[in-house]
């Protein structure tokens, strides 16, 4: 017996190493081009944003400046502030002398803003599980339900130069998760989301570079 283990052990780092001469892995730093420059500027403003949609028991715009608030501030030099005047219409957007003015002239502001929406939604599906016979019910307990909770996080963002009231950076991010509790609460599921939307804003208004895994195949 333990010399059938060497023998497959042997074989197994045989392969291994000739696994290994087929390909190399590398780590490849992949360059991001940003069009805003924020040390151009010296505060980050950010106002509410126009909320279409959101679950009973959460505020998403108090969420959204919650936690891009002091985010921004580990990454930004200058200052983070918020600016609790809401918006009213999305013709906002398209009016430079509206942001303008907001800003009280200060040059050298930028507006973080936007649209975002907050859905949950339930769904059910009979767990594929064989019945006892014919005559079984649809639902019986050997087949049942699975419900799962799912959140969509939908978030148009933009970054507007307050001395020109003209948009610097327009994105729009779209994230989704299912919870296999049926009571996952809202809340919870939001910090979740919104992390997601952070990095790929980062990413962008910063410049971060993304490291990814690469296959160099050598023969």
């Amino acid at each position: 017996m333990r010399k059938n283990s060497l023998a497959v052990a042997s074989l197994l780092l045989f392969l291994a190493a000739c696994r290994s001469d087929v390909y190399r892995k590398l780590k490849v730093e992949l360059p991001a081009y940003s069009p805003v420059k924020l040390g151009d500027f010296l505060e980050v403003v950010i106002t509410p944003f126009l909320v279409a949609e959101q679950p009973q028991g959460i505020d998403v715009n108090k969420e959204i400046a919650d936690y891009l608030k002091p985010e921004l501030e580990k990454k930004f030099k200058g200052r983070v502030t918020l600016n609790q005047v809401p918006l009213e219409s999305e013709e906002a957007f398209k009016k430079p002398e509206y942001w303008r003015a907001l800003a009280a002239g200060s040059s050298k502001s930028l507006f973080l803003t936007g649209r975002a929406t907050f859905t949950q939604e339930t769904r059910k599906a009979i767990l594929a599980r064989p019945a006892r016979s014919l005559e079984e019910e649809p639902l019986s307990p050997q087949r049942g339900l699975d419900e799962r909770r799912i959140f969509t996080l939908d978030v148009s963002l933009y970054l507007i130069k307050a001395e020109t009231g003209e948009p610097l950076l327009q994105r729009d991010f779209k994230e989704t998760k299912s919870y296999t509790n049926p009571k996952q609460r809202a809340d919870f599921a939001f910090y979740d989301l919104i992390q997601r939307v952070k990095a790929k804003l980062f990413r962008l208004v910063l410049g971060q570079e993304l490291v990814q895994n690469r296959y160099l195949l050598t023969r």
